[in-house]
């Protein structure tokens, strides 16, 4: 039976609220260690990543991480007509928070999308045939279309569902692959 995305969006959303802080900072640990070890990474020059909000998965490690590595981090900027772009960023950025609630760069230079070679790509949920439910707003599923970049994203297991589980549009773009981030399981006291 198919479930509509904003039934699974309230459920994905709810599964990442019950993690803990504790969980929280061994799952971004987790998920730098993983991604940074994966050859996509290890050969790319430019990474996309997301500056992580509240129920997200943190990736201040991961962006911290690349830039000690050398590598050219662009963060997305919400632009106008429901698009965004992707803009170079440093340790010395300035951000300034959009309307919708992310921080975004001030004063850095645009990135064309040919030039990344990995982004990772942030959502909700998953599915087995690496179909990927987003916020809603659309702008990865018009971004992704005009990059030829490696599309990486993460997940919690409790956010991976079967294939097949919702309606898959024809302007959702799959990822090429989606890692599963396992974080520990809370004690019992």
């Amino acid at each position: 039976m198919m479930i509509d995305k904003e039934t699974l969006r309230k459920q994905f959303r709810g599964n990442l609220a019950t993690l803990s802080d504790i969980q929280r900072i061994v799952m971004m640990q987790e998920m730098t260690k993983l991604v940074t070890a994966h050859p996509r990474w290890q050969t790319a020059q430019t990474v996309a990543v997301t500056l992580s909000q509240d129920e997200e998965l943190p990736t201040q490690l991961l962006i911290h991480t690349a830039l000690i590595q050398g590598k050219r981090v662009v963060v997305p900027k919400v632009a106008p007509k429901r698009q965004m772009d992707f803009y170079q960023v440093t340790t010395s950025t300035e951000y300034a928070r959009h309307r919708f609630g992310m921080l975004e760069p001030i004063d850095a230079p645009i990135v064309m999308p040919n030039e990344i070679d990995l982004l990772i790509v942030p959502g909700l949920g998953y599915d087995e045939s690496q179909q990927r439910i987003g916020f809603g707003g659309g702008y990865y599923d018009r971004y992704l279309p005009r990059t030829t970049g490696y599309k990486l994203a993460l997940a919690i297991e409790q956010n991976i569902v079967p294939a097949g589980t919702w309606a898959v549009e024809e302007t959702d773009v799959a990822m090429d692959e989606v890692i599963v981030i396992r974080g520990p399981r809370e004690q019992a006291s």
